[in-house]
């Protein structure tokens, strides 16, 4: 017969199991004994259900996560969920590295936690991100912490969780880490990026953006209060005289319905780069005023600009670039115009800073389809499309730019539109970008790389895509009728080039005495203002050189 306590711990058990839907449920009590497992317990720890119990839990992770299993455990509030956390498993016992782990402690059984293990899909998107941080005290900088924070703000609703971003600010950091040397400081830093890591979504989304101040991604059971007592008592703990320091956290407001949460992470972090540069230091009392302020101003110019790139309000010019050996267009650059008159190159940045750079761009090539298809004055009419350098490394972005394409590569339209690259110092992986580029190609796209100097980065570019043609960036071309250096340097590439069958582009083409020097030196084709400004139409009247 089944006891009133055999039915409560098969409840909790099963309570237990089915609050994550994962692969492995847990029972740890409170010395961190596994008294209980249920689920694929071979597949993810390397041991069956029955010798999984009377291990330590910690075993089953990996040594550098250990640390932040004990403080889970710890922290775990009665009846209140805490993750999924990104974790580590133990390499030496299973083939699978990483899981997601969940937990719950139950109000009628006093330190004694229900952990799940699960493959999740925040795994895959958290991968790079956890590789960054290799100890289990380690923090993301400033930099990857938006990155990171994009992508779990981007999984949360897969997480089925409401995420919350909180800053934390140690003011008085200086004094206090020369009242307590360098030896206790270190670790108090360690104690601190423990709790932080402990306290983000899926531990490991926190960051030290700067001396004394940190970052995280939360839960909303996590609050900036329980933080900043948290930090102030370790911080007494360490501290000889047991007074501590001061610490600050505050929550970031995300409210805003406008935008979705990967973008709301990218509008704080563009806000805190924005704040620094206008020389107003970024610090927790900002939150309060003008920080906020700005953040709202620029969620408001993300939503704005997000419905003038979806509603495509803008126009678009069209610059000739021209055969110099006769004056012939060769083909017509394709610029985008706001019709609010904002700045182009400004709108294109602010694109770049927040992550839409993908979006305008797949909208100007729309655009620049629906013209060819329906608009162009002629069939003879070809016209090239900037392509950010961040554009092409995305997936989605090529998804969705191959679907644009697809109805249209049996008509004339891959002979008449062009690709140019721009950007190319945000490339990071230029095998992705070949294989792109190769892609467009076999398709009968043309492609050219944008913006090419003088560094060895754009031979190394050039040496891994094979684009069609190169655009010289016009810095030096305004200079080679005084420079002999830039003279030499495009000498030289006009020369590689010829070799690589690869065509040249002079960009910033402005006097008659730069089209003879260009043509003395090798160079095909130019664009400037000595042949057109911008024009409204792609009807250049070709003249003699």
């Amino acid at each position: 017969m089944t006891s009133d306590k055999d039915i409560r711990d098969q409840r909790d058990r099963f309570l237990g199991f089915a609050f994550a839907g994962a692969d492995l449920m847990l029972e740890v009590d409170s010395d961190g004994t596994i008294v209980f497992a249920a689920g694929a317990a071979r597949g993810l720890t390397g041991a069956t259900d029955g010798k999984l119990t009377g291990k330590n839990v910690s075993e089953i992770f990996a040594p550098r996560d250990r640390g932040l299993i004990g403080s889970l455990r710890a922290s775990a509030k009665p009846g209140l969920r805490f993750g999924p956390v990104l974790v580590n498993l133990n390499e030496e016992q299973t083939n699978l590295r990483k899981a997601m782990l969940s937990g719950v402690a139950m109000p009628d059984k006093p330190g004694t936690v229900y952990l799940t293990i699960a493959k999740g899909a925040l795994s895959q998107v958290s991968d790079a991100k956890s590789e960054r941080a290799t100890s289990e005290s380690a923090l993301l900088d400033k930099e990857t912490f938006a990155e990171a924070a994009m992508e779990m703000m981007a999984a949360s609703d897969t997480l089925g969780q409401k995420l919350a971003m909180t800053f934390v600010d140690l003011p008085d950091t200086k004094n206090f880490k020369g009242k307590i040397g360098s030896e206790r400081w270190a670790s108090f830093k360690d104690n601190i990026s423990t709790m932080l890591r402990t306290y983000a979504a899926d531990g490991r989304t926190a960051a030290a953006l700067d001396d004394g101040r940190f970052g995280l991604v939360h839960g909303e059971n996590i609050t900036p209060d329980a933080i900043q007592k948290n930090i102030e008592a370790m911080s007494r703990d360490i501290d000889p005289e047991k007074k501590g320091v001061t610490a600050t956290a505050k929550a970031v407001d995300l409210s805003d319905d406008t935008l979705s949460e990967r973008e709301l992470a990218r509008a704080v972090m563009y806000t805190i780069n924005q704040f620094e540069k206008q020389g107003s230091a970024f610090n927790i009392l900002n939150l309060e005023g003008g920080f906020e302020n700005f953040l709202a101003q620029n969620a408001q110019k993300i939503s704005d600009f997000k419905q003038i790139i979806n509603q495509s309000r803008f126009d678009l010019k069209f610059q000739p670039i021209i055969n110099m050996k006769d004056g012939s267009v060769a083909y017509y650059e394709a610029l985008v115009r706001f019709a609010d008159g904002k700045s182009p190159y400004d709108a294109i940045v602010f694109c770049e800073d927040v992550g839409l750079s993908p979006e305008l761009d797949l909208a100007i090539c729309g655009k620049v389809i629906n013209y060819l298809v329906f608009n162009a004055p002629n069939k003879q009419v070809k016209i090239s499309v900037n392509l950010s350098g961040v554009s092409v490394q995305n997936e989605r972005f090529v998804e969705k730019l191959r679907n644009k394409l697809e109805p249209h590569l049996k008509s004339d339209i891959p002979k008449r539109m062009i690709f140019e690259i721009t950007e190319s110092s945000q490339i990071n992986d230029l095998d992705k970008v070949n294989s792109f580029v190769r892609a467009l190609q076999d398709d009968g796209f043309k492609v050219s790389l944008d913006d090419f100097g003088a560094g060895s980065a754009s031979f190394q570019y050039l040496h891994k895509i094979h684009v069609d043609s190169v655009k010289i960036d016009g810095q030096y071309i305004m200079n080679i009728l005084t420079s002999q250096r830039d003279q030499a340097m495009i000498s030289n590439l006009v020369r590689m080039c010829s070799d690589l069958k690869v065509g040249v582009v002079a960009e910033r083409v402005e006097t008659k005495e730069h089209v003879d020097l260009l043509k003395k030196m090798g160079v095909e084709m130019g664009q400037g203002y000595y042949f057109a400004k911008p024009l409204d139409a792609p009807t250049y009247q070709a003249k003699a050189i």
